[in-house]
C-alpha cells in the first residue's frame, strides 16, 4: 500500500532502526546506496537555495540535482551513501512560490549571484514578491535561513549498545553501562552452563556400593 511508504507517517517507522530514519511532518524519501529509499527530515533553505537534510543530528547539503552524500547511519557504524533529489521537484516553491500565483510566468533562465535559478516573473512590473503574492507562505518545510534548523539527536534504542562495542568507557551513556553489564551476566551464565555440563555427576550412596552387597 502506497500510505505504508510515507515518510510522514510516524506509524510507518521500522522497530529496527538500522538507518537512522525519521518519520515526521518534515521528512523526504531519499535514495540511497541500500537499494531502498529511506525516510530523513529534509528543510529547504530559501535564501541558500539548498535542501537540508538531517541524519543522525547533521545537516547535510544538497546543492545540486542527484548529488551524491556520504553518511554514517545505524548508530553510525554503517557507510552508505545518499542522493540528492532534483531541488526544483524536492522545493518546488523555493525556486517559482506557488507556480507564480498564475500573476506572473516563472523564468527558467534566470541568474542569481551567478548560477541559474528559476523565480517569477510577475505580471504586474512592481511587484517583486518570491511568488507574485505578498500572502502566499510556504508549509513547515521551508526555511528562510539556516538559522532555523535544530540538530537534536533522538539516540536509537539500540545506539547505546553499539556503543558499548565501538566507542571507549569513556564516553559510554548510562544506557551503555545497562548494556555492558547484561551482556556481562548473560556472558558468566553461559560460562556457568557450559563448566555445569563438563563437572562429574555425583552418584547416589545406594548406587555406589550396592555392587559390593551383591556379591555376598
Amino acid at each position: 500500500r502506497a500510505d505504508q511508504l510515507d515518510c510522514r507517517d510516524p506509524g510507518n517507522a521500522d522497530l529496527l532502526n538500522f538507518y537512522s530514519e525519521d518519520y515526521t511532518e518534515n521528512s523526504m524519501c531519499f535514495e540511497t546506496s541500500s537499494d531502498e529509499g529511506r525516510c530523513y527530515i529534509a528543510q529547504c533553505i530559501k535564501s541558500e537555495f539548498v535542501l537540508k537534510v538531517n541524519i543522525r543530528g547533521d545537516w547535510f547539503t544538497c546543492e545540486r540535482d542527484f548529488q551524491q552524500i556520504s553518511v554514517n547511519v545505524g548508530s553510525g557504524v554503517i557507510a552508505t551513501t545518499l542522493t540528492c533529489p532534483r531541488l526544483s521537484q524536492a522545493c518546488p516553491d523555493m525556486f517559482c512560490p506557488a507556480n507564480c500565483a498564475g500573476r506572473g510566468v516563472c523564468n527558467f533562465d534566470s541568474v542569481v549571484n551567478g548560477t541559474a535559478r528559476p523565480r517569477c516573473e510577475c505580471f504586474d512590473g512592481e511587484d517583486d514578491s518570491p511568488g507574485c503574492v505578498d500572502s502566499f507562505f510556504a508549509d513547515g518545510k521551508y526555511l528562510d535561513d539556516s538559522d532555523g534548523l535544530f540538530s537534536d539527536l533522538e539516540p536509537g534504542f539500540f545506539d547505546p549498545l553499539v556503543s558499548v562495542f565501538v566507542d571507549h568507557p569513556d564516553q559510554w551513556t548510562t544506557a551503555s553501562w545497562a548494556w555492558a553489564a547484561g551482556l556481562f551476566v548473560i556472558l558468566l551464565l553461559m560460562v556457568l552452563c557450559i563448566c555445569s555440563s563438563c563437572w562429574p555427576k555425583r552418584r547416589r550412596k545406594g548406587q555406589r556400593y550396592g555392587h559390593y552387597r551383591g556379591r555376598r
